[in-house]
């Protein structure tokens, strides 16, 4: 069987959770696929951090969107000849698409959610709003991260249940628990961090409820004077970021959060280990990535009683309304002034974070292929 996979969106300079999660799939495809032939399609001939097999085959074509995807279907159909096609990352492709069988994975449908879809730019929701529907209608299969997104799925484009699988993302391989200190502090006075320190990792968007994480940790330092550990907002600037930084001016916060900007991913097991707490109040998650990394690292977590984190967390962190800042300020509280409920939520959460695999995945993923091509 020919498998072609979209993989142009690893071309991007600092990779957030979908092209990891791309990234991870292919690594774990190298792994127990030896038998299928795989085409991977970018725009740039992208040299991958990985070892590529004798039956993967790079093809690359230097055209903006949408020559890119014609030129893709193009050899799709006439010089590859794959039997089915893998899109992981976006629509544009499938939802051009003709015959070719082809899976999508559904990672999140944030620009449908009436609650937040107005934190995202008009141009995202205006693109989203063309392509996600069609791609999904013309999809043998969709692979969903998680039950909830299955369920969002249903809600907005009424795709019937038996075409959607269940596939939950896996945790990487290098993201466990680091216990030497010294290399942690290492690694911290290298990039000039702090020894101790409450921590959220993520894409700066109001999605991410920065906003009420600021809010709540101010009130925090309000009543905790001297537990005034920093705040590290790490991660990449996304859409209206600006409000975060001017709203940490208004509260006279600039000498207790800062903001990292985007870190490498190896340096991420050092913070997610070393944080006193780990703080992800996300108005909204397809699967939500980071929560899972910091469980994985023995971080205790805090987290949204809403959308498919409570899949995630299971029974290993705390969970809060993320509208209600009280809520975040105490659930902070607990977790810093209780040292056993602490080491209770790190047990917890490492043991949670073992339920997930990026190897189960691909094998989950392979028989979704052996199905819609044997049909």
């Amino acid at each position: 069987m020919k498998i072609a996979i979209d993989c142009h969106n690893l071309e991007i300079e600092n990779w957030a959770g979908k092209e990891q999660a791309l990234f991870n799939i292919l690594k774990s495809l190298i792994a127990i696929d030896k038998n299928n032939q795989y085409i991977l399609y970018f725009r740039n001939q992208r040299v991958l951090n990985i070892e590529k097999p004798d039956n993967w085959q790079i093809k690359s074509f230097k055209l903006p969107a949408p020559l890119w995807q014609l030129a893709v279907l193009f050899d799709l159909f006439f010089i590859s000849k794959a039997e089915v096609l893998f899109v992981p990352c976006s629509y544009l492709l499938p939802a051009m698409g003709f015959s070719i069988p082809t899976v999508v994975m559904l990672h999140d449908l944030t620009t449908f959610i009436p609650i937040i879809k107005n934190s995202h730019k008009k141009d995202v929701i205006f693109k989203e709003k063309m392509f996600v529907r069609l791609a999904l209608k013309k999809a043998k299969s969709v692979v969903s991260v998680s039950n909830n997104t299955k369920t969002d799925c249903i809600k907005y484009f009424n795709i019937p249940v038996d075409k959607i699988k269940v596939i939950y993302p896996g945790n990487k391989n290098n993201l466990y628990q680091i216990k030497d200190v010294e290399a942690i502090n290492e690694i911290l006075k290298k990039y000039g961090l702090p020894q101790n320190f409450l921590l959220f990792v993520g894409t700066l968007e109001p999605r991410k409820n920065i906003g009420n994480i600021i809010k709540a940790y101010k009130d925090y330092l309000l009543e905790n004077p001297h537990k005034n550990f920093p705040l590290l907002l790490v991660g990449k600037k996304g859409w209206y970021y600006e409000d975060f930084f001017q709203l940490v001016k208004d509260l006279k916060l600039e000498k207790n959060i800062i903001f990292t900007g985007y870190l490498p991913e190896e340096i991420l097991p050092f913070l997610y280990s070393r944080a006193e707490v780990f703080i992800y109040p996300s108005l909204y998650e397809g699967f939500g990535l980071p929560v899972l990394e910091a469980m994985s690292c023995g971080a205790p977590v805090i987290t949204s009683n809403t959308s498919s984190l409570p899949e995630v967390a299971g029974d290993a962190a705390i969970f809060v309304d993320p509208n209600n800042i009280n809520e975040i300020k105490l659930a902070i509280e607990k977790i810093i002034s209780d040292q056993s409920f602490r080491n209770s939520l790190k047990e917890k959460g490492l043991i949670q974070s073992q339920k997930f695999s990026w190897d189960v995945f691909a094998k989950e993923l392979l028989i979704i292929f052996n199905s819609i091509y044997n049909k």
